[in-house]
């Protein structure tokens, strides 16, 4: 432990959320470890500098309406969080008069709170005795202690949260949770890593089961992967807007601005509450085209529209589906808006919460756009295929 401890004193990055100021804040701690799961640190470090920026304290989250939240949010991915975080800060103003609370056992009873994240900030905020596993410290365990067979099943996840709770219980002034528990976690992002663990540099290497029987390459076993779904979607563009009084499209208000609806709060979507072009899942034996028209149909009680050509092609993943999306230009006959959909600009639409995937396909088709009028092509700004 104690070499540990002195090796992450000298070794660890230098992230905004270990500064001093930052270091024993439980607000900030939260934020900067439910920003971390399932997401890089290189990726969470702007996004947090940015979140405090805006909500600098935990009242100002709580009393932030969540819409106002989601932008900053955006592109970090996994929306959910946002939502927890959200109602976590709430629940702190609400039950703990503001005061984020110190054991274990309160952190976990708040949304969204699990035992990975109650050991985070109650030890490195409060120097509570909890363990924390996380995959970096599994990774460590796996090694250290020479752990057979897949770290995720249920009696190795036993023996990893046991081992947690007996190292961190031997904590003392010189050597606190607050700078164990990084520590661990540390190891395992820059020297126990995934492939060629640095053992040479290790400052436990010499109590590592796995080094002595020269298997550190071996472990841990690696978890079964997750079957990938494939899902084939559509969006739709809308243009060449005719208003129903006549008016020129030159002329109407709305012309040049994009058509963007807000998910609902359907449970298992994976937007839910961020704004994207009108967007479906092709059915079995459906073209993304025909999905885009019945889309059009179902959910917008359209008849007067016509699907013309693809404008971009865009492939991403979100969790265990990888997700192929056409998006095709329609023109509608009448201007609409209605519950949560509307006409934005540019400026309007750079305020928005957007899933990353979607504003990449704006900026797209903007790009697309700019080109066609520059080749000056009519009477049409798309092309077809």
């Amino acid at each position: 432990m104690r070499e540990l401890v002195k090796w992450f004193a000298a070794a660890q990055r230098d992230l905004p959320w270990r500064h001093e100021e930052n270091a024993r804040d439980a607000y900030r701690v939260v934020v900067s470890e439910v920003m971390l799961q399932q997401t890089t640190v290189a990726a969470v470090v702007p996004f947090y500098q940015r979140f405090l920026a805006r909500f600098p304290t935990l009242e100002s989250l709580a009393e932030a309406p969540f819409e106002d939240v989601l932008p900053f949010w955006a592109g970090l991915g996994y929306y959910s969080r946002a939502r927890n975080l959200h109602a976590l800060a709430r629940a702190v103003v609400e039950k703990h008069g503001g005061v984020f609370p110190r054991e274990f056992r309160e952190v976990l009873a708040l949304p969204g709170v699990g035992r990975y994240t109650a050991g985070a900030v109650s030890s490195i905020a409060f120097d509570q005795k909890s363990p924390i596993v996380d995959a970096n410290v599994a990774r460590v365990f796996s090694r250290v202690f020479c752990l057979e067979g897949d770290p995720k099943n249920s009696a190795n996840q036993s023996e990893l949260w046991r081992r947690a709770s007996e190292l961190v219980g031997a904590c003392d002034q010189k050597n606190p949770p607050s700078q164990f528990n990084p520590a661990l976690m540390e190891l395992g992002a820059l020297i126990c890593t995934p492939r060629a663990p640095q053992c040479e540099k290790c400052p436990v290497a010499q109590f590592c089961l796995a080094r002595a029987q020269n298997r550190q390459n071996e472990l841990p076993h690696a978890s079964p992967k997750r079957e990938i779904v494939e899902l084939r979607d559509a969006c739709v563009y809308l243009k060449s807007i005719r208003p129903s009084d006549g008016s020129t499209v030159g002329g109407h208000p709305e012309f040049g601005r994009t058509f963007l609806r807000r998910r609902d709060g359907e449970a298992k979507i994976w937007w839910r509450g961020m704004w994207e072009l009108p967007r479906t899942t092709a059915r079995e034996n459906e073209g993304t085209r025909e999905a885009a028209a019945r889309m059009l149909r179902e959910e917008f009680s359209l008849t007067d529209f016509q699907i013309g050509a693809k404008l971009q092609t865009l492939r991403h993943g979100v969790t265990h589906h990888r997700i192929t999306l056409d998006c095709y230009e329609a023109e509608i006959e009448n201007l609409f808006t209605g519950e949560n959909c509307g006409w934005f600009d540019e400026n309007e639409i750079a305020k928005l919460a957007l899933p990353s995937t979607m504003r990449a396909l704006l900026k797209k088709i903007g790009a697309q756009a700019r080109k066609a009028q520059s080749e000056t092509v009519q009477p049409s700004l798309w092309s077809e295929e």
